[in-house]
């Protein structure tokens, strides 16, 4: 890792997406999924990782920042995000949510394998609060969640 700085890591995966693409259809599902992107290279740093892992995942890495950093960012994406509207072709208007799982390097891991467990796991709880939030991975095991 650069510096020996701390670094943060997110997975970030859109809420009910397949639900998105089984109303709407795909073009609108595709069309979320690059608004979301463009999204975001504009709010994150240049120095930062922004990358769509597959499917409605993306990944973020934040470089310098520690774990609150990382959640506050994160949260202020989240407070963006809820506001855009999107419309089908039907005229329907619709948001869509993500929920995102955060580790912090070293605090929470030191291989790839070990932040990604984290990553997922910290995830998985954030879907199984109800979605719509982030959750660190240090409080998935003291079960403490961040909405």
């Amino acid at each position: 890792m650069r510096n020996h700085q701390t670094f943060c890591l997110a997975i970030l995966d859109l809420d009910l997406f397949k639900q998105v693409n089984d109303r709407y259809g795909h073009i609108v599902g595709d069309f979320v999924l690059k608004q979301f992107g463009k999204l975001l290279r504009q709010h994150f740093r240049s120095e930062d990782i922004t990358m769509r892992w597959g499917g409605e995942e993306f990944v973020v890495g934040l470089y310098g920042a520690d774990c609150q950093q990382g959640i506050d960012r994160l949260n202020n994406l989240l407070t963006i995000w809820r506001q855009q509207e999107f419309v089908s072709s039907a005229s329907e208007a619709f948001n869509v949510t993500f929920s995102g799982g955060l580790v912090e390097w070293p605090k929470h891991g030191n291989s790839i394998n070990l932040l990604y467990e984290g990553m997922d796991a910290a995830l998985y709880q954030a879907k199984t609060m109800g979605r719509n939030r982030i959750v660190a991975a240090g409080e998935v095991n003291a079960h403490k969640f961040v909405k």
